[in-house]
């Protein structure tokens, strides 16, 4: 029986691995965020930090953790760098004293606004090229991404979330 073989509608160049790529981008990116972001005096992962703080100045380390999907210890050293650099400050909670509420200082709000600038303008730079509709299917394709990986099986050993230990 003759069958017509289909035609390969993939160039060989975009026939890596999905995750491959995406790792790639993560890399290379924040490789060259990271260099000016050190102009600033942070670091890339700080900038989510200074960012919900100046959202909704006043949060515990335990709320950052949460709104932000990041393990406690993370926050704590973060924290700490960001205090030691002038970023923000602490103040013990009026309700209960074993609380610090965290503040962005002036130095930190205005490290934000230059840090988030400089987010924004690389992202546009990286978007070169696509247009409204491209950005929209990806957008997609990233949503659908980001729904399918609650699909992946929970390991059963200790690095899981709390969260992820209590659906169990």
């Amino acid at each position: 029986m003759f069958t017509e073989e289909e035609p390969d509608i993939c160039p060989r160049e975009y026939k890596s691995s999905i995750l491959t790529m995406f790792m790639r981008i993560d890399r290379r990116f924040m490789a060259k965020c990271f260099g000016q972001m050190q102009e600033l005096g942070i670091y890339p992962g700080q900038i989510p930090v200074l960012g919900l703080l100046a959202h909704k100045d006043g949060l515990s380390q335990r709320e950052i953790a949460e709104k932000l999907h990041i393990k406690p210890p993370t926050v704590n050293v973060t924290v700490q760098r960001l205090e030691k650099a002038g970023f923000l400050y602490r103040e013990a909670d009026e309700k209960d004293q074993r609380i610090s509420r965290i503040y962005l200082t002036e130095k930190g709000k205005q490290a934000k606004e230059s840090g988030m600038k400089k987010v924004q303008d690389n992202e546009k730079i990286l978007l070169d090229g696509f247009s409204e509709e491209d950005l929209c299917l990806l957008r997609r394709f990233l949503d659908q991404i980001t729904e399918n990986i609650e699909k992946i099986p929970v390991a059963s050993g200790k690095n899981n979330t709390r969260k992820e230990r209590q659906q169990k």
